[in-house]
């Protein structure tokens, strides 16, 4: 799932989310009526909440891995200038 579409599909949910909001407003109805509609949503948003937040921490893990070599290679060419001053 490219960035584009994990963008995509966060809009959607919040969309979804901002337009769920508005429908339990207008729903009425007793609290077993707007729980029972919130659990048919829920349903349908959690998978993808569940993607988002998978994309987000393969995301973060990738940024972990590029920090931890740049820091690798800045460590590598910091004991190369030392030996080179000792010289």
């Amino acid at each position: 799932m490219g960035n584009g579409d994990t963008l995509k599909l966060k809009g959607k949910v919040e969309a979804l989310q901002l337009n769920v909001e508005g429908l339990l407003k207008l729903l009425g109805g007793d609290s077993e009526d707007r729980l029972r509609f919130w659990e048919i949503i829920k349903g349908i948003t959690t998978p993808a909440e569940f993607q988002l937040v998978d994309h987000e921490l393969d995301v973060m893990q990738g940024l972990v891995r590029q920090v931890q070599g740049s820091l690798n290679v800045t460590e590598q060419v910091a004991r190369e200038v030392a030996r080179g001053t000792e010289a």
